[in-house]
């Protein structure tokens, strides 16, 4: 019976910001490691995400910069793309909002709402600088929230993050520029809306149908958003930069991102063709998974599904994996103020990405929001990774290599009940890791890769084939290194959505095996007892390096520095 495929997307990063740990851990490696665990069960699986390029946050920073804004994206888009393939952030596709593809399904599926009657104009009020000459827009305009139980003095003018609620342009009291801090009046513009009240009913019906899906706090930010009661939303801004508008009434304005930038998981499925748009939106069969943080989750639980909806031939996601924030020792991650560890130091860096990648795992914020602690990825790279992980597989290949030239075949026979149990956790472990991953559980999935690395540790101490090989037992110590080479078989493949760089290098050189680690059905290949009896061990090889004072100490230095972007143009 074949598996359905399953696409799986990543929130869209903006342009502008160059990605630190907490946007890693938030949505683009949980998602590589879905990918990667899918793929290795034989699903026909697909990442796609890209760079959200339009807005007034780039057009401004290009005119700060003096450059075109096209150039600016140009460049970031392709640093966006270099620290994710340094991070083994394995995208079928990234693209970008600006993609001639992501222009033409935009106004594709803009014209289906409006066919559908989903799409009215009105006039809005929109906040305009005197001194600038031009109308702004959402996170460059703040004030004090107008909810009689919040008045939050930050609120931006499209959600107070004080008490989460959505506000409309105009809801404001005192607004004012978030870049010079003056006061903006308001005039009236003429937008288009979506009318999202519209399919409230249905969407009531879906989010109920999803509470033994979703995470309760997805569940649950999803349920009061419904309840507050939802309102057409604008979908037009007056900017220069962005996908024009063809409608009457607005030709000189622009999509506004919120509408466009959820298309983009459209359009960069169907840059792989039309057929792998076919099998992924349009077959009601395939599993169509989300990864993102918190601040995503009410577009992706109310305002992306009503699109959905009103467009009537698309399929609705299957799971929104909503996670939660990742702080830096105890404090908010800032760039202004270099607090945080910032991934683009991945590029010149001479730290393992599969390092960085085992102690953020180890983060991921699933339930509530987790804390990055450099002591912390010091104890677990030198205790986990390297005491457990590590050291089985060297002492393993280490001890074949010394006793039996590199070569343990041989029947498996006159099995000890130690010999026995451990074929059961061969069997058993990476179906139980396996489970874990298809329900997103990925601290859990990467704690028991790590217990499966105990017990191939145990094994070894309980059986000590160097012993047996000292005693004359020599049956016994190819016996024994025999089950512990087909343990690491296994443990190499269940730890590669991981530590897939780290792990591709040891099924390579050391393991001496054929192809991809990750190769499409190898996890149904993790279960099972079987390597050749002639099979040939490569020169084992120590996978990480330890992590001492000095050593953390400049991992600390070196990762603080916030991302300038003009380095990057």
């Amino acid at each position: 019976m074949s598996k359905p495929p399953v696409l799986i997307t990543a929130a869209l990063p903006y342009i502008n910001n160059l990605p630190h740990c907490g946007n890693i851990v938030g949505s683009h490696l949980p998602a590589d490691i879905l990918h990667r665990f899918y793929t290795a069960q034989g699903r026909d699986s697909v990442l796609v995400g890209g760079s959200d390029e339009h807005g007034a946050p780039a057009m401004m920073a290009a005119e700060r910069l003096g450059i075109p804004t096209a150039e600016l994206t140009e460049r970031l888009h392709d640093a966006h793309r270099r620290i994710y393939e340094a991070m083994g952030i394995g995208y079928t596709n990234y693209s970008r909002t600006s993609s001639p593809e992501h222009h033409r399904m935009t106004g594709q599926f803009f014209d289906a709402l409006d066919r559908e009657g989903f799409i009215h104009q009105a006039v809005e009020a929109m906040y305009f600088s005197p001194e600038q000459g031009h109308f702004l827009t959402d996170r460059y305009v703040t004030g004090t929230c107008p909810q009689a139980d919040c008045g939050y003095e930050e609120a931006y003018s499209d959600q107070c993050d004080g008490c989460r609620r959505p506000l409309e342009p105009g809801e404001l009291v005192n607004p004012r520029s978030t870049n010079t801090g003056e006061a903006l009046t308001v005039r009236a513009m003429p937008q288009l809306y979506f009318d999202l009240p519209r399919v409230r009913g249905d969407l009531g019906r879906w989010i109920k149908s999803q509470r033994d899906v979703w995470r309760p706090h997805v569940s649950g930010e999803a349920s009061r958003w419904l309840a507050d009661g939802l309102r057409s939303r604008s979908i037009t801004r007056d900017l220069s930069w962005g996908i024009p508008v063809n409608h009457d009434g607005v030709q000189d304005q622009v999509f506004y991102v919120w509408f466009e930038a959820p298309i983009g998981y459209l359009s960069f499925t169907h840059e792989l063709g039309s057929d792998a748009f076919a099998k992924y939106w349009l077959n009601s069969d395939a599993e169509r998974i989300h990864v993102l943080g918190k601040d995503n989750i009410p577009f992706h639980t109310i305002f992306w599904p009503g699109m959905l909806m009103a467009h009537r031939d698309i399929q609705l996601p299957t799971n929104i994996v909503g996670l939660n924030y990742l702080t830096f020792e105890g404090q908010k991650f800032s760039k202004s103020k270099n607090i945080g560890v910032f991934a683009h130091h991945i590029l010149t860096s001479d730290l393992h990405p599969d390092v960085l990648r085992a102690y953020l795992t180890t983060t991921i914020p699933e339930a509530r929001d987790t804390d990055f602690k450099w002591s912390q990825m010091q104890a677990h790279v030198n205790s986990e990774l390297i005491g457990k992980l590590g050291n089985f597989f060297n002492r393993t290949l280490s001890q074949i290599r010394k006793k039996f030239d590199g070569r343990v075949g041989g029947e498996l026979s006159d099995l000890t009940d130690s010999d026995r149990f451990l074929m059961e956790d061969i069997a058993s472990f990476p179906v139980q890791i396996g489970e874990r991953l298809s329900r997103a559980e990925f601290r859990e999935a990467y704690r028991q890769v790590m217990e499966f690395a105990s017990v191939g540790n145990v094994y070894l101490e309980r059986t000590a084939p160097w012993t047996a090989v000292r005693e004359g037992r020599t049956e016994d110590a190819r016996r024994s290194l025999n089950l512990a080479l087909n343990l690491g078989r296994s443990l190499a493949i269940v730890a590669a959505p991981f530590l897939p760089r780290s792990m591709q290098e040891l099924w390579s050189e050391q393991l001496n095996f054929e192809g991809e680690v990750g190769a499409p059905g190898r996890w149904d290949e993790a279960s099972q007892v079987g390597i050749s009896t002639d099979h040939q061990i490569g020169q084992p090889q120590r996978l990480y390096e330890g992590i001492d004072d000095a050593r953390l100490a400049s991992l600390r230095a070196e990762f603080s520095e916030a991302a300038n972007i003009e380095d990057f143009l």
